[in-house]
């Protein structure tokens, strides 16, 4: 998903269409799937080199 698509109001109609091919997908061949199909849902936030909390660079630092 682009950011242009994002904006010109293209999200739903892309997110609803990859759904639809994963579903489609684990239909065609269950045993290739362990669980559910990944969450394509529209978010309504998205951030770019968002500032890390403490707890996240702890975790960082901790791996």
């Amino acid at each position: 998903m682009t950011p242009v698509q994002r904006h010109e109001g293209l999200a739903d109609g892309i997110l609803a269409q990859r759904k639809a091919v994963y579903l489609a997908a684990q239909k065609r061949h269950p045993e290739r799937w362990s669980g559910d199909i990944r969450d394509w849902d529209n978010v309504d936030e998205v951030h770019l080199n968002h500032e890390k909390s403490k707890s996240e660079l702890k975790e960082n630092q901790a791996a």
